[in-house]
Parts: structure tokens; sequence; C-alpha cells
């Protein structure tokens, strides 16, 4: 993914002017920025987003776990301006489906929808020991080890993670 720090961070800062509900400073941000740096966050957005339903669901989400995930992130403390079926069609069609944002929302959908959502998400669903921020770093780091990694590892991964669950349940050696 090889995330570009400058963009990482306006990006960071328009998810906590989100989070915070602080549309004033949101929108200065955004007009200050450059298009290049408001466009290198959609990806950043996206995959944030994906991660996090394929966090909360331990799995590859299916179509049941999107919508319970969309539920929750709409009823978010963010008082963001979107909707559970807005937050469902970006994780279901684009994060984690195969579509582009633009067939899918309007011209002022494309750079809200994916920073509200993220932002929605982040709050709702970041593990009760860790800030947004430092769930946000996690995502990353994982977004960039994975970039490094061979997908030969692929399968060792998934036995790593399903051992570590058997332990977990009690049904583990």
């Amino acid at each position: 993914m090889g995330i570009d720090p400058k963009i990482e961070q306006s990006t960071r800062k328009m998810l906590g002017y989100a989070i915070r509900n602080e549309p004033e400073d949101l929108a200065a941000l955004v007009r200050a920025e450059a298009n290049e740096t408001l466009l290198g966050s959609i990806p950043l957005c996206l995959f944030a987003s994906a991660y996090i339903a394929v966090d909360v669901s331990n799995r590859w989400p299916t179509d049941a776990d999107v919508r319970e995930i969309a539920k929750h992130a709409s009823e978010s403390a963010t008082e963001l301006d979107i909707t559970e079926q807005e937050i469902y069609e970006y994780l279901a069609r684009v994060a984690l489906g195969s579509e582009k944002l633009d067939d899918v929302f309007s011209m002022e959908g494309l750079a809200t929808i994916p920073l509200f959502a993220t932002a929605n998400l982040l709050l709702t669903f970041s593990p009760g020991d860790k800030h947004w921020w430092e769930y946000l770093d996690q995502i990353w780091d994982a977004a960039e080890t994975a970039e490094r990694t061979s997908l030969a590892v692929l399968p060792a991964l998934m036995l790593r993670a399903r051992k570590e669950s058997s332990r977990r349940d009690g049904n583990g050696s």
C-alpha cells in the first residue's frame, strides 16, 4: 500500500474532526488540502473500513455481518450525516466489494462517505483498550506489513489464527 506520510497525517486529522463532530474545522482542512491529498485519503479510508469489518467479523464478513456492522456504525456518537444504508453500500460494494466509489455514490458523497463511514467505524469498533487513533495505527501498520509479505504465508497465518482462536475458546492445547 505504501502509505504517504503527508496523506496519512491529513487523513488522520480529517478523521479526528469527523469523530469529534467538528464540521467547521473539517471543512477548513478539506479546503486547505490539495486535491491529491484528498484523493489519497480515500484508499486509506477504504482499507481501514474493510479491515475493521473483517476484524469485527473474525472472518470475511457475510452480508448479514456487513448489515449489522453498518447498523451499529450508523448509531455512532459522531452524529455525522451518514445513513446505515450508505455505510452498508460503502462497505459491501466498495470497501469489501469490487465496485468503484464513483459508480456507487454521487459526486457529493465521494469525499464525505469514506471519511464519515470510517470515522463511525473507528469510533464504534475500536477495541476497548485502544483509542481510535491507536486502532488506526494498528490498521495502517498491518497494511504496510501485508504489502511487504508474500501471500505464501497466508496458509500459515490462517493456521495460527485457528490455533489461537481454539486456545481462547478453551478447545486447544
